[in-house]
């Protein structure tokens, strides 16, 4: 049974022990950070701030925090079932025979049904504010790190149609709030929402999703191909289709079922400086130029739910949902990189420690160059001994590899 909103997702998590509710006021400039940062250590709960301070509206976060969640939104047993699927829908191969062509039919049929739904009304446009009347203030936006200069925005789905054909782009990117109605867009040169933001001539519609189920925030952060639609993705793993609904001010379809959508456009040209901002390596990313997001209209549900997550050095959250980190290829393939870099819980083995440390007044912060030689000697001697470890073995395998390669092509061998 696909989970529908974000609602029936809080409801699962309280229902299997995954979730506390915190009455007590919490501020979402840097306090927040903190709870959630011990609360993800000790392998804690998803976390839903009742009354977070100078805002209207509950925050939920550390949603994705474990792999037992994560498997309870996926409704799967384990997360290598969940890879397997998408693997089997991106690398579709022509049918070798008749089984193989029933197979294909059938598994045709399931992703042409998982299309998104477009319907009249969306229980996201029961409230709606425009012009004057748009603050980005009332949503309880958090300041992660003291060196963040403004509230970011951390978990949008962010929508988009390329101009040149009409492909709907949906991506996950960062959000600096520079006022009321204003925030930055964090479009790297490499992705799809900002190759759609230079193929325009004037200015770009957009519209950013907050508070969907999980399913659907996590396809917003898959590494897909640019022919597949996101929401697609979506609805075939979740087993019914995302429902969508046209936007107020601009034209594009939103996910009808959201808790929050702002909608608004981007300038060709209209550029600003975004960060610093704290980020999942420990350190400070510097201050760069990004474009500027101008929110026309701000819809939602009657009390709305502002969903976050921390970004920072593992463990956290954000490795869980931030990029999918290859989650639709199998275990062992190449093009995850590195180590085994899927779908995994936030204290999982395969995470290095936390290397945030706490300020005068008790506050974690990501490290910054400053800080390198803040470790301590021993970790700091440990950390070196296992690259030492890591490195001798790796030559070691070469070393094997290239004596079997000369004993085989031995004469007579």
């Amino acid at each position: 049974m696909a989970i529908e909103d974000l609602r029936e997702w809080i409801s699962l998590l309280e229902r299997e022990g995954e979730l506390v509710r915190v009455a007590a006021e919490v501020d979402p400039d840097l306090e927040i950070t903190e709870i959630v940062d011990r609360t993800v250590k000790a392998g804690g709960p998803a976390l839903l701030f009742e009354k977070p301070k100078d805002a209207s509206h509950p925050l939920l976060i550390n949603q994705f925090g474990t792999e037992r969640r994560m498997c309870l939104a996926f409704g799967v047993d384990r997360l290598d079932d969940v890879a397997r699927k998408v693997s089997d829908v991106l690398e579709m191969q022509p049918p070798s025979g008749l089984m193989d062509k029933v197979r294909g039919l059938q598994k045709l049929k399931s992703i042409a049904d998982s299309r998104p739904q477009t319907v009249r009304r969306g229980a996201v446009q029961e409230v709606v504010l425009q012009g004057d009347d748009v603050d980005l203030s009332l949503l309880p936006v958090q300041r992660c790190w003291p060196g963040d200069p403004a509230p970011f925005i951390t978990l949008p789905a962010v929508i988009t149609r390329d101009p040149r054909d009409g492909t709907r782009n949906v991506g996950m990117y960062r959000m600096q709030v520079v006022d009321r109605r204003t925030t930055f867009m964090h479009w790297q040169i490499h992705k799809d929402g900002r190759a759609d933001w230079l193929a325009t001539d004037g200015r770009i519609p957009v519209a950013v999703a907050l508070g969907l189920d999980p399913i659907t925030a996590y396809s917003a952060s898959a590494p897909l191909p640019k022919h597949i639609d996101e929401f697609m993705l979506a609805g075939f793993l979740r087993g019914s289709p995302v429902e969508l609904v046209k936007g107020v001010t601009v034209d594009l379809e939103v996910p009808a079922h959201a808790e929050i959508v702002l909608e608004g456009y981007i300038e060709k040209d209209e550029l600003g400086d975004e960060g610093p901002f704290g980020d999942h390596t420990g350190y400070y990313t510097a201050a760069e130029s990004f474009p500027v997001f101008h929110v026309t209209a701000m819809t939602m549900r009657r009390d709305a739910i502002y969903p976050s997550i921390v970004v920072g050095k593992p463990p956290q959250e954000e490795r869980v949902a931030r990029q999918g980190d290859g989650a639709h290829l199998p275990a062992g393939d190449p093009r995850n990189g590195p180590g085994d870099r899927r779908l995994r819980p936030a204290g999982g083995r395969r995470v290095p420690q936390l290397l945030h440390r706490l300020d005068p007044q008790g506050v974690p912060r990501p490290r910054t160059q400053g800080d390198a030689c803040d470790l301590g000697p021993g970790d700091a001697v440990a950390d070196q001994m296992r690259d030492r470890r890591r490195r001798a073995r790796r030559r070691a395998r070469l070393r094997a590899g290239a004596v079997l390669c000369r004993r085989q092509r031995r004469p007579g061998s």
